[in-house]
């Protein structure tokens, strides 16, 4: 298995890095539309959709993305990035909570995963048109992987008190504690340069940023860990050999990249002095 996981890794890192870096912005979109497409069919498995809708679900998601990459002016992507951000706020814990069944959602559930994987998407394109290329996406997509990586080591050494046991049971409060810490560390070493609209933040703002980023990510994490459990499945799919599935890699990310979009976009927009 471990074999299998770092053959998989090593083709996905280089994949993703010539993706941010060297291919073109037509290869980019391309290579984004192909993780929406693909996590919009593993999403039909968790709603458990009906069989014709698990080919017709991602065949009709990926010109609506491409549509909407073109379409939806600066101020509607705000707009969108705003209700991804409310949804992870708010809606997902309360899922979380009252562990609500996606499969009983019906056709809503279609609408659901468009809304989870379109804002997501959308910023992995909108990030990466930054002046400053693909650094500024590769710095908030490294929240995700530092949370989640600290969060396992943390949990395997100090993990005593778990924090959802009746949806991740491998998963502890200590591992929270010790993600979240990362990432503090993180992005107060984080060059600001980056961001030059924020660059002026306080560091308390970017630290306060930090903790509401890695909380998500563990909300985006557990509640795509309810949903295979409501399906009784182990993962999303199995199209990355060791790795799982498309939304198995990237369920902290969808929470991630509309909150962090909101907030780049926001003094952009809006001329709000910091």
């Amino acid at each position: 298995m471990l074999k299998t996981r770092i053959i998989t890794a090593s083709l996905l890192v280089p994949l993703i890095l010539a993706g941010l870096f060297v291919f073109p912005p037509a290869g980019w979109l391309a290579l984004v539309t192909l993780i929406v497409s693909l996590g919009a069919w593993e999403w039909t498995r968790l709603a458990a959709l009906s069989a014709p809708m698990r080919w017709i679900y991602p065949l009709v998601t990926a010109p609506l993305f491409v549509l909407l990459v073109y379409v939806l002016p600066i101020t509607s992507l705000f707009g969108l990035m705003l209700g991804g951000s409310l949804f992870w706020l708010l809606l997902a814990p309360l899922w979380l909570r009252a562990r609500w069944s996606l499969a009983k959602a019906g056709p809503t559930s279609v609408l659901l995963g468009w809304a989870l994987l379109m804002p997501a998407g959308l910023a992995m394109w909108l990030l990466h048109n930054d002046v400053r290329g693909g650094w500024v996406l590769l710095s908030v997509l490294a929240i995700a992987w530092i949370a989640d990586t600290a969060a396992y080591f943390s949990g395997k050494a100090f993990g005593r008190h778990k924090l959802a046991p009746a949806i991740s049971p491998g998963k502890s409060w200590e591992g929270a504690a010790g993600g979240m810490l990362a990432v503090l560390v993180y992005v107060a070493v984080l060059p600001k340069s980056l961001f030059p609209q924020a660059a002026n933040l306080p560091l308390w703002g970017w630290l306060l940023l930090a903790a509401v980023l890695t909380a998500v990510s563990i909300v985006g994490d557990l509640l795509e860990s309810l949903f295979k459990r409501q399906a009784g499945i182990k993962d999303s799919s199995n199209l990355l050999p060791g790795h799982g599935g498309v939304l198995d890699r990237v369920d902290s990310q969808l929470a991630i990249l509309p909150v962090a979009t909101a907030c780049y976009l926001y003094p952009l927009l809006f001329a709000v002095p910091v």
